[in-house]
Formats: C-alpha cells, sequence, structure tokens
C-alpha cells in the first residue's frame, strides 16, 4: 500500500519512507509506528493499542513507545510536518494534515483575469462568503460559465446552506449541457439529489438521479459514474437493502479507482465500510473506515468528501454504539468542520452533541444540540428527528424529565423513534409493557439506521424486562445477542447485559454482576452510567451494612455528577446521604 501526504511517499511494501523521492532512513520499529498512524490517519489511537500491535507479545513500557513517536516526528520534521503526529495526554497519538484541500474542487485560473481570478482566489483561501459575493455580482453580468458556477455552489453548500445551493447547481447543470458536457451536467444532478436526500426529499432525489442517468447515458466515464453508483448505493440503504447497497458500493469503488480520484476513492470505501458494519461485518466495515479516512487526510480531498468521511464514521460509531472508537474520532471531525466551513452545518453539531453526552460534557452537549437543531430543520430535515431524540437523552441525563418527553414525542412526530430513551423513562415510571411495546416497534424496523442500533436495542429490552422480572423476555433478548456475539462487543451493550443479570439474580450473586456493569461502564468512557450504576451499587452495600464501600461509591458518583452537570445524580446521591449515618456498620450487624 502506498500512502502520500505532502512531499512524503510512504511505501508499505518496499517498507520505504521518500521525501520528494529521496529515501529516508528509519528504524523498523519507527517505520511500523508510522504505518499504523497513518492507516489510522484522523482518530487519536489509543496507547495501548499501539504498543500491542508494535510490540506484540512483549511487556514494554509507555517510554519505548514515546521515543518511537519522537523518531517518527523527526523524520518528518525534514519534510516540514513534525505537527502531523499529535498528542493527547492520557490516551493517544493522531495523525493528521487538518488543511483541507480544495485543489480538486477549484479550477485553475489567469491572475489576469481580475473579477474571476478573486471570485476563484477566495475560494481557494476558503472564505466562502467572499467567493460567494464575487460570484453572484460576477453572475448578474453573465461573467460565468459552468465550472464556475460550480464553484459558486460549492461556496453556498460550505456556508453551511445546502439547500441554498440547489439552484446554483441547476444552473450549473444548465450550462454543462449547453458547453456540451453532458457527463459534467450528470454530475452536478448527482450532487443536487445528494442534498435533496438530506433535506428529506427522496422523490426529488430519485427525480434527479433519473436525470443525471439520462445525461451520463453510455459516456466513458469513471468519476461521473462512481459517483453516481454511490448516491444509488445511499439511496437503497435509506430503504433497508443493506446488501444491494454493499453491492453498489463494490462497484463505485472499483470506478473511483479507475479514475484516480483520492476524494472518491475514500468516499466509496468509507460507505462500503458503513454497509459492512450494517451487515454485522464489524471489524472488515472499520478496518475500511479507518483506510478510508487515511486517504482523505492524507490527499488533495474537498471539504465536502473529506466532511461526508468524517460524517460517516461518526453516524457509525454513535449507531452502533461504539463510544471509544466516537471519542478517537471526534478530535479531527472537529478539526476538519472548522477547516472546512464557514457555518458548521448541523449534523457536525448532532454528533459533537451525542458525543459530549456520552463523555463528559451534558452542558455543552445541550448547547451543541440546541445549535444543530434550527440547522437541520432547515437543511437536513432527515435527521431532526435524530436531534430530538439525542436533545432528549441529554435532558434525561442532567434531570429534565418533562423536558427530555417532550424531545422523545417530538421525534416521533417527526417521523423518527426516541428509543431507548423513551422505554427507559416509562420503565422507571413503571410501565414496564408499554416500554417494552416500543422498544418491538424499534427492533422491527429494517432501515440501515434500526440494524446498526439493534444490539443496544436489544440489550436494553433485556435490562428493561428484568426491571419487571419478566425472565423469558429478557432470555429472548439475550438468546439473540449471544447468537451474534462478535458482532455486539462494545462495552456498552454488556454493562447492560450485565445489570440485568443483576436485576435477574439472587442475592448472593447480584453484587458482582452490578461491580462488572460499573466496570464497563467506565471502560467506555460513559460516566453518567457509571456514575449511575455506582449509586444502585451504593444501595446494595448500605443494606448489607458495608458502609465504608458505600461511601466511596456515592463520593465519587457526587463527584462525576458535578463534572458532567447531572442534577439528577446529585439528587439521588443527596437523597443517599441520610442513609449512611442511619444503617449500622457491617460489624455491629455480624455482633449482632
Amino acid at each position: 500500500m502506498l500512502h502520500r501526504f505532502g512531499f512524503f511517499e510512504l511505501d508499505e511494501g518496499a517498507r520505504a519512507l521518500r521525501l520528494r523521492g529521496t529515501a529516508q532512513k528509519l528504524q523498523p520499529r519507527v517505520f511500523d509506528l508510522l504505518v499504523y498512524l497513518v492507516r489510522n490517519a484522523g482518530r487519536v489511537v489509543p496507547k495501548d493499542e499501539l504498543m500491542d500491535a508494535l510490540w506484540p507479545n512483549l511487556n514494554v513500557t509507555e517510554a519505548s513507545l514515546q521515543r518511537a513517536v519522537s523518531l517518527a516526528r523527526a523524520a518528518l520534521s525534514v519534510g516540514g510536518l513534525e505537527n502531523a503526529i499529535r498528542s493527547y495526554v492520557r490516551h493517544g497519538y493522531r495523525f493528521a494534515i487538518d488543511e483541507v484541500s480544495v485543489d480538486a474542487a477549484v479550477p485553475g485560473f489567469d491572475a489576469q483575469e481580475s473579477n474571476r481570478a478573486q471570485a476563484l482566489g477566495f475560494a481557494k483561501a476558503k472564505d466562502w462568503h467572499g467567493a460567494a459575493m464575487v460570484f453572484e455580482r460576477l453572475d448578474a453580468d453573465g461573467q460565468l460559465c459552468a465550472a464556475d458556477i460550480d464553484v459558486w455552489a460549492l461556496a453556498v453548500e460550505c456556508q453551511g446552506r445546502p439547500a441554498a445551493a440547489i439552484p446554483v447547481l441547476t444552473r450549473a447543470l444548465a450550462a454543462y449541457v449547453a458547453e456540451g458536457q453532458p457527463n459534467l451536467a450528470a454530475r452536478a444532478a448527482v450532487t443536487i439529489a445528494k442534498l435533496e436526500l438530506e433535506r428529506s426529499a427522496p422523490a426529488a432525489a430519485s427525480g434527479w438521479m433519473g436525470r443525471a442517468e439520462a445525461l451520463l447515458g453510455d459516456m466513458e466515464d469513471p468519476r461521473t459514474t462512481a459517483y453516481l453508483l454511490w448516491m444509488k448505493a445511499r439511496q437503497v440503504i435509506f430503504q433497508g437493502r443493506a446488501a444491494e447497497a454493499l453491492e453498489l458500493s463494490l462497484q463505485s469503488h472499483s470506478a473511483a479507482h479507475a479514475c484516480g480520484d483520492p476524494g472518491l476513492i475514500a468516499l466509496t470505501l468509507v460507505y462500503m465500510g458503513f454497509y459492512n458494519i450494517s451487515l454485522g461485518r464489524i471489524e472488515q466495515g472499520v478496518s475500511q473506515q479507518n483506510h478510508a479516512a487515511a486517504i482523505a487526510l492524507s490527499s488533495n480531498v474537498d471539504p465536502v468528501f473529506g466532511s461526508l468521511v468524517y460524517c460517516n464514521i461518526l453516524w457509525s460509531c454513535r449507531t452502533f454504539p461504539d463510544w471509544s472508537r466516537a471519542r478517537q474520532w471526534s478530535e479531527g471531525f472537529d478539526s476538519w468542520s472548522e477547516a472546512s466551513y464557514a457555518t458548521i452545518p448541523g449534523t457536525c453539531d448532532l454528533h459533537r452533541a451525542e458525543i459530549l453526552g456520552a463523555q463528559r460534557d451534558l452542558i455543552g452537549a445541550l448547547a451543541a444540540i440546541d445549535q444543530a437543531l434550527p440547522k437541520l430543520s432547515e437543511e437536513q430535515a432527515w435527521s431532526i428527528g435524530d436531534g430530538y431524540r439525542v436533545r432528549g437523552d441529554i435532558r434525561a441525563m442532567i434531570g429534565d424529565l418533562d423536558g427530555a418527553r417532550k424531545d422523545y414525542a417530538a421525534a416521533y412526530a417527526a417521523g423518527w423513534d426516541a428509543e431507548p430513551g423513551n422505554a427507559v423513562l416509562l420503565a422507571e415510571a413503571g410501565q414496564v409493557g408499554v416500554a417494552l411495546a416500543a422498544l418491538d416497534r424499534v427492533l422491527e424496523g429494517a432501515s440501515w439506521y434500526h440494524i446498526q442500533r439493534r444490539g443496544i436495542l436489544l440489550a436494553h429490552r433485556m435490562r428493561i424486562a428484568a426491571m419487571g422480572g419478566l425472565r423469558d423476555i429478557a432470555a429472548g433478548a439475550l438468546a439473540e445477542l449471544e447468537t451474534q456475539s462478535d458482532r455486539w462487543t462494545q462495552p456498552a451493550v454488556h454493562a447492560l447485559v450485565n445489570e440485568a443479570h443483576y436485576l435477574l439474580a439472587s442475592d448472593n450473586e447480584a453484587i458482582r454482576f452490578l461491580v462488572l456493569a460499573r466496570q464497563l461502564w467506565t471502560s467506555a468512557g460513559i460516566e453518567y452510567h457509571a456514575a449511575r450504576v455506582r449509586l444502585e451499587l451504593a444501595r446494595i452495600l448500605m443494606e448489607a451494612g458495608d458502609i465504608a464501600a458505600a461511601r466511596t461509591e456515592i463520593a465519587a458518583a457526587e463527584r462525576t455528577a458535578v463534572r458532567i452537570g447531572s442534577r439528577r445524580l446529585q439528587m439521588m446521591a443527596a437523597e443517599m446521604q441520610p442513609q449512611l449515618t442511619s444503617t449500622p456498620p457491617s460489624h455491629l450487624i455480624a455482633q449482632g
């Protein structure tokens, strides 16, 4: 495999790092480190993962890894990329060149053409507001060709106004037809279809896809063919036909390789990974997504293609849910979005909100989702329901249960579902049967969104059934999870399963399941649920008379509650404090 970034070329087959064609000296282990980071470009690779990959079956200290990173940085510094490997304290390292390229999207120009040069110069500098203003003025004077109008549309989209780009793209399509370039007109039609699909207009999207196919006809244009097949796969997956979507993505990826466009290669590969994940081929799908990001982040990929690659990975992480991997990608996603757009799109804010909520900042998460919802309603209506679901989850964790219920109702009204959060609130209110019925309706769904979330939904079904003492229903959910155990490996799923086992276990066995659930939530980085389980563990410890251990769990939960901004957890902990003084110590119970 060959990787190019900056003036470097990393040749895995030849085990060589070249700078402008000249081989650079690297120790074998340093070369392996660089390959591993480049293959996983864009995400924060944990230190343990790196040490396992570089020193398998050997016990080494972090000092060995730090030295290897230092030597890799020294090698890259010769070509001006010493900052390409970034450190994240207590986490790991990330390889990325976050400078977004627009070379592939903006045509060259003659500096003597003052007006056109100004507009395209603004675009190359990613001054999208300035570019759009100049293009609009030139258009009024009739000075724009089809390629200029295409860049104008990109500038509008990168201002966070994708719907407003549609009429501009329609103009570009007509101009390409008039100039005798139907293949480029077809490409514009596919982009319009993409934007229409994202604002919940599937019929309009289908119409534009038909227009694209008619314009392309029998022309040999691998780039347009790859783009068109990629979009066809997206339409198919929205209907839940993951196997068909995967087949189309294989064809689109082959066409992308034929034209050698790195942006299309990355885009088609990341969606191939997405469909494989939907089909349960987790390891293959994750590997393809990581590889796609490495291509996108080390090549001349335009802002829209690059953000689609990142966005697809974050959607997979959120819905699966793989919160550890989501955290590893979130830093790079934020950097890319800020470098790409004049105004961050609503879907980017949505990703940030759910990841912040899953990590450690509920107040920041609420601010991010409040910022996202107006954008989603205007520009990306297909995901507005998911926005309400996310805000409902965040409000529930903060302690605004009435607000959470209103958001869950709004999610359903928007044609989405609000599970599992809605079911959890119903079960906590004693409505276990209603909660299970809500989950069952969602589990019958066949879209990609339902398929990817099935594991977490089944785990919640098991726990809620256990809350109601419904052993047969809990056992049925567990049986399906165990049948596909290699698919549902996420700590969050296993934490919920252990909580269910705790609810169903005899007194002597219960506590070990709860301790394991707490450990799993902690390893997943989900601080709210780790603290919630700590409080339940404290309750059991108090009942057993182990006041010292209960006090430790409550204190840890309180610290977490304050740090993440959960009034709900703080109130739960406060309600338990009087019991710490009223319950006799365990040694007195034993004496009695």
